[in-house]
């Protein structure tokens, strides 16, 4: 299937991991664990016309995301209740546990690895902000082979990482055996683990976008650049509904309940996602910061965010920069520092920008120039405090 769309990214799949930093268990199991990412669905400009289309690409096809490569998984090993396991066992079997890497392998922090299926849920990065949890589908009789309703409490609004959950999950010793990895299906037949143990659990799985991303392509008007130098130091976004008082701000902590319909076609399991708001608090939410400051030029740099996206209409991006004139010298190898955390703020129409309101699973592209607003009568104040213009 094709992607169609103008400015935006085709963002690949990653294969997914978690660094030694940010281990929630002691070393434990080794497994192997490969992850992937749905395609971004790229967003079209509304001047020209263009659709947007969501594809699906088979495992094969993906290539590595790498700001998603270390971070750590969170997954739920999802069973039925065992014949004689009081519930309080089966309760405590039931709780997050996490694929991380320590040391260069791959760890899962579930001690008790059963030789069995079980059904795979969970998200990526997990963080120790989020609460989840989760439970059966609606309905009688229905077990964890017919898919899970995944609650992931007090996330935040704007992330600068891409939340995502698993659509799919497998073992084998490759994605392609055995009918190959295919969102839908969550059934993962397990190995034992512990030192006992000579089986060996290799981890496939595939997420989709929760939210939608916000890219921005920042760079220096030419004659601006040959006068002064910007380091920019933080992006933050805040997010915006249309109400019937106007532009509403979104709340800065956000709960979502996701519904996973299980399934044989390779038909897209998510089938219903509810956000909610958590809390009264609203805010922009920083998504970049760099403490010394990324010099810019006039090359763009391109720096994305990520948002919750039901219902926006609007996003405003504020830009915190430092500005330097050309005069270098030993003492200050950067020029002199003359207006220090300069603030720009760009309120963003998706609706008049692109084609709607946003969407999960799409990027919205922006291109902006940081720059006086006329160059060719500056004063010194115009000088040193420029604007950041979308193009």
């Amino acid at each position: 299937m094709r992607l169609i769309g103008l400015m935006g990214l085709i963002g690949l799949m990653g294969l997914m991991g978690c660094s030694s930093d940010d281990d929630p268990e002691p070393e434990r199991n080794s497994v192997q664990v490969n992850g992937y990412v749905t395609n971004y669905n790229e967003a079209s400009e509304t001047n020209r016309g263009r659709e947007m289309t969501r594809g699906w690409t088979p495992p094969a096809g993906y290539n590595i995301e790498e700001a998603m490569a270390d971070k750590p998984i969170s997954v739920f090993f999802a069973r039925e209740q065992k014949d004689g396991e009081t519930s309080t066992d089966y309760a405590d079997n039931m709780v997050e546990e996490f694929f991380y890497k320590s040391n260069g392998n791959w760890r899962v922090s579930k001690k008790d690895l059963e030789k069995r299926t079980y059904y795979l849920y969970g998200y990526i990065p997990h963080e120790d902000y989020v609460e989840p949890t989760i439970e059966h589908l609606p309905g009688d009789g229905k077990t964890y082979a017919d898919g899970a309703v995944l609650t992931l409490e007090k996330l935040n609004t704007v992330m600068a990482s891409d939340l995502c959950v698993v659509i799919g999950a497998k073992n084998g010793p490759s994605a392609d055996n055995d009918g190959g990895l295919t969102r839908g299906q969550f059934a993962y037949e397990a190995e034992t683990t512990g030192s006992n143990s000579t089986g060996s659990n290799n981890v496939y799985l595939l997420f989709d976008h929760m939210y939608a991303a916000m890219r921005f392509k920042i760079k220096v008007y030419g004659e601006y650049n040959d006068l002064r130098t910007i380091k920019l130091k933080s992006l933050s976004l805040q997010a915006f509904k249309t109400g019937e008082s106007g532009d509403e701000p979104t709340a800065k902590k956000m709960d979502a309940v996701i519904t996973l319909t299980a399934n044989n076609t390779g038909a897209d399991p998510i089938t219903r996602i509810d956000f909610t708001p958590n809390g009264t608090d609203t805010g922009p939410g920083t998504f970049y910061t760099n403490e010394a400051g990324e010099e810019l030029n006039t090359v763009a740099k391109t720096f994305q965010g990520n948002f919750m996206p039901e219902g926006v209409s609007k996003v405003k991006l504020i830009s915190t920069y430092d500005v330097y004139d050309k005069n270098k010298s030993t003492e200050h190898p950067d020029g002199n520092l003359i207006r220090k955390d300069c603030s720009a703020t760009n309120m963003l129409d998706l609706t008049q920008l692109f084609t709607g309101k946003a969407q999960r699973g799409y990027r919205y592209t922006i291109n902006m120039t940081i720059q006086p607003t006329y160059l060719y009568m500056l004063s010194e104040p115009d000088l040193d405090n420029p604007t950041v213009e979308v193009e």
